[in-house]
């Protein structure tokens, strides 16, 4: 019987391995920012998807950011893009989040902060920026 359960054992230790870490807390529905902004968050297996909730940010046109599992619980890292609207056009920034699911109502994201030049686009002033984000949805 020992034998058995020792087999057993081994042969579902390495399938359990390759997997993901499993999600403590569900970053799937939709989260506010600080500033008001919210963004849909759909987890698949290790990938986590953010997307602008429309209308949520006269600024923000466009909001798309594609995260993976970043070995630990909770975690997310990963690039994307927004599109805002500034007086003079519409400028395209390529993002980076990392994000840690902390509660069931709470993210801490360490997300890019860009200061663009309105007429040209170009990018005066980037840095990374702590928010927290909480679940409304």
């Amino acid at each position: 019987m020992q034998a058995v359960f020792l087999l057993l054992l081994m042969l579902l230790a390495p399938q359990a391995a390759d997997r993901p870490p499993q999600a403590k807390n569900d970053p799937n529905g939709v989260w506010q920012s600080d500033s008001g902004t919210k963004f849909d968050l759909r987890l698949t297996d290790s990938n986590l998807k953010v997307k602008l909730v429309e209308g949520s940010n006269p600024v923000y046109l466009k909001y798309e950011v594609d995260l993976k599992n970043a070995g630990e619980v909770n975690t997310y890292a990963g690039a994307g893009y927004f599109v805002a609207k500034l007086p003079e056009k519409e400028c395209r920034f390529d993002t980076n989040w990392n994000v840690t699911v902390v509660q069931p109502e709470t993210i801490v994201a360490v997300i890019s902060h860009i200061v663009p030049d309105p007429a040209t686009c170009e990018v005066k002033d980037r840095r990374d920026e702590l928010t927290e984000l909480k679940k409304i949805k």
